[in-house]
């Protein structure tokens, strides 16, 4: 009898013998980079030994039967006898047979919690099944021959490391289950592929990716004419970070701060230190994470610029594949579509959800990359941003990635908070200037306080502030205020008045920032009223900023809007108090503006390090020993401590609590344009609603569930294939975005 694993619509069959062979190859290269490709190679070979069953065979051929393949691999691998031959009989052979076991078991599923014999969806339940056994295992080993022999203990069992790490043993060891998981399903995944889709395997296989010496030639041919740029003090020092960059690059692999002011370059300076790293220590991809989806778009056209389309893989939600299959080749647009399922690219420019819930997720779709996330830099652009009650595991989930998967990190940010006291150690690469030097030398701005918590600045006296200004940034801390101001400012009368807020869509947005920078360079009028959405990153440059009393981190932010090219008078920045309305009740918001008045009392500057690292300590908790609590607030590091000694992974719960965007907000699609009505109407009629629902991603809005409750009861919305979107146009305004009914407006407590 043959045995089959897949079989094609047109009757072509894949043997199940080929599929494992295939698999465990793979697998093996997979694993190969973290030292484990041998027991790589056993996974993939047992992953559907399951289907070495008659059951499954009438599956297999067209009979509608629900088989379980995936536990009987699983079983083997936790019977002793199996894993003494097959990997070693040390209690780390044992552990390493549970890590294998899982991923075999939750291969389609997913990485199970590890539960007990009678939790309902646990894998200690599962593989107590009798059912899951084959019914005669003669026929697989007739087939398939598992290797013998010691599989290497890694680094997670050796005793120097066990004395050292014994805290951490229970978080290395889910971080390993979960690569290994990953080079499972990322295996299986593609040879299903090229078994269903010729087309698809012979493009991977022709396909001619970059080599990172290829692309630091690039980007060095693209810095040239840079050098030639007007000699500036600026354009000096933004020279001479890219040389030290190039300079420290030589470094062995490691875990490194790049500590450049506002306007100094960063991104393109920290491409340039990853390149050249790369290159001398051998390492496979670039990955550049960042923090919003605002910058990510305008962070990848500056890398395409550099290094070409063929080069960069940009995998974020506000992608709009649709739109990239209209303008290019579609076997182009294929090939992006299946390296974004894996990474499998030079360079990788994603989102801190998508690059660190991937890290800590149970779902195959999501760990598929996670093996293409060993042997590469890392660049983690914003460092300062990463959501405080997360920070502890996603410091410890770096750290393993430079310790025992052959990765750099570079933590990339003007304002570094304390890595140090948060038990991260980082080598500085900018030694010549120094990061204090470098302040000094990048100061473009004064920064000047208005009012107190008892002695607010009025709204008229923000709104005369603004319309006295040619051109000026106000930026508040929520959407009502940015409203409230700008509808001030529109009763004036006054030319170049602009809205930019959460409640309008990424197209909104995106059409307004253009409108915004050609004038801006024109020297015209131009008054832009924003939430913080417009800080991080965003490519635009006023004389003026004023800012609404926020965390420090957030004051540097919207400095760095303000005189980026360091013209010969300083810009000014102005922080004031706002009234009531103009400050959040409760939350992040209000917890770092507190924290910033308090430092403000004692510090002159406040953008200097010496303030800077003060407000990190209080946020962080180190003035009043909250540390963990504050950067651990889901106790995810907790579930993996002294306490789980015996190793029984809840890889379920730490992905249900590692949730780095809050599930509290609903998206809403808005009539913004024709194209967005447009496809408001065909997502109503289609019967394939998946494509149509992707290109309306950069035409939603996010609102809280007591909004969601008041425009349903309102008749406001409608669904279609799991979408809402708004019914009537009238309640999207083309100057500030969606409208809320005003009982509404006093209970917003956040930003954006």
């Amino acid at each position: 009898m043959e045995f089959y694993a897949h079989s094609k619509d047109n009757g072509d069959y894949q043997l199940l013998k080929i599929h494992l062979e295939a698999v465990a190859e793979r697998c093996k290269s997979n694993a190969d980079i973290f030292g484990l490709g041998q027991l790589g190679y056993i996974i993939g070979l047992m992953h559907d030994v399951g289907k070495y069953s008659e059951l499954f065979q009438e599956r297999v051929r067209g009979k509608n039967v629900r088989v379980d393949h995936s536990t009987a691999g699983a079983k083997w691998m936790l019977d002793k006898q199996s894993y003494s031959r097959h990997i070693g009989t040390s209690g780390a052979a044992a552990y390493l047979a549970t890590l294998a076991a899982m991923s075999i078991s939750g291969h389609h599923g997913g990485l199970q919690n590890y539960g007990t014999r009678d939790e309902e969806g646990s894998f200690k339940k599962r593989v107590s099944k009798s059912d899951a056994e084959i019914p005669s295992w003669s026929s697989a080993w007739d087939e398939i021959q598992v290797p013998l022999g010691k599989v290497p203990i890694p680094p997670v069992f050796q005793p120097e490391l066990l004395l050292k790490h014994k805290h951490l043993l229970a978080w290395k060891y889910s971080f390993l289950g979960r690569m290994l998981y990953s080079c499972l399903v990322d295996a299986d995944s593609i040879d299903t592929r090229d078994f269903a889709s010729d087309a698809d395997r012979l493009m991977i296989q022709e396909r001619n990716q970059p080599s990172m010496e290829q692309l630091l030639e690039r980007l060095n041919n693209y810095l040239r004419p840079f050098k030639q740029a007007e000699d500036t003090q600026i354009n000096r020092q933004r020279r001479q970070i890219q040389d030290v960059c190039r300079r420290q690059a030589q470094s062995a692999r490691g875990l490194f701060s790049l500590s450049v002011p506002t306007g100094g370059g960063k991104t393109l300076s920290s491409m340039v230190f990853a390149l050249e790293h790369a290159k001398v220590c051998k390492l496979r991809r670039i990955i550049y994470v960042i923090p919003f989806t605002s910058i990510i778009e305008q962070n990848a056209r500056v890398f395409r610029r550099a290094l070409g389309e063929d080069a960069v893989l940009e995998h974020h939600s506000n992608f709009n594949m649709e739109e990239y299959e209209e303008n290019h080749d579609p076997k182009e647009a294929r090939l992006l579509k299946l390296n974004s399922e894996n990474w499998d690219a030079s360079v990788v420019v994603t989102t801190s959800v998508q690059f660190f819930e991937s890290l800590f997720s149970n779902r195959r779709s999501k760990c598929r990359k996670l093996h293409n996330i060993a042997g590469s830099v890392i660049v983690i652009d914003e460092a300062q941003s990463l959501p405080r009650g997360y920070v502890m595991p996603c410091l410890h989930a770096i750290q393993e990635l430079v310790e025992h998967y052959q990765c750099s990190v570079v933590l990339c940010t003007a304002t570094q908070p304390p890595w140090d006291k948060l038990g991260v150690q980082t080598k500085e690469i900018l030694d010549d200037p120094t990061p204090v030097q470098l302040m000094d030398m990048f100061k473009r701005v004064q920064v000047s306080v208005y009012g107190a918590v008892d002695d607010a600045v009025t709204d008229e006296t923000v709104v005369d502030w603004i319309a006295d200004a040619g051109q000026v940034l106000c930026i508040v801390n929520t959407r009502k205020h940015a409203r409230l101001l700008f509808e001030h400012l529109k009763l004036l009368h006054i030319d170049g008045i602009y809205h930019l807020s959460g409640r309008m869509c990424a197209s909104h947005r995106q059409s307004i920032l253009e409108e915004i920078k050609k004038r801006l360079a024109a020297g015209l009028p131009c008054r832009v009223v924003s939430t913080q959405l417009i800080e991080a990153g965003v490519d635009v440059d006023f004389p003026k900023v004023f800012r609404a009393m926020a965390g420090l981190d957030s004051i540097a932010q919207a400095a760095g809007r303000c005189n980026r090219e360091g013209g010969a008078v300083l810009g000014e920045v102005r922080v004031f108090y706002p009234e009531r309305h103009g400050m959040p009740t409760k939350g992040w918001m209000k917890e770092t503006a507190a924290e910033a008045q308090h430092v403000l009392r004692y510090e002159g500057d406040a953008l200097s390090l010496s303030a800077m690292r003060n407000y990190f300590d209080r946020i962080y908790g180190f003035n009043d020993n909250t540390v963990l609590q504050k950067t651990d607030d889901k106790g995810i590091m907790e579930l993996l401590s002294l306490k789980n000694m015996n190793l029984q992974i809840p890889y379920e719960e730490i992905a249900d609590r590692f949730q780095f965007i809050d599930g509290q907000m609903q998206s809403i699609v808005v009539p913004y344009d024709a194209k967005a009505t447009e496809a408001i109407e065909a997502l109503r009629y289609s019967a394939h609603p998946a494509g149509i629902m992707r290109k309306l991603q950069t035409y939603s809005v996010q609102v809280y569930q007591f909004e969601l409750a008041a425009m349903l009861r309102a008749d406001l919305l409608a669904s279609s294939g799991g979408v809402l979107y708004l019914t009537e146009s009238a309640y999207y305004n083309k100057e500030t975005g969606l409208l809320q009914p005003e009982d509404l407006v006093e209970h917003e407590v956040l930003l954006f």
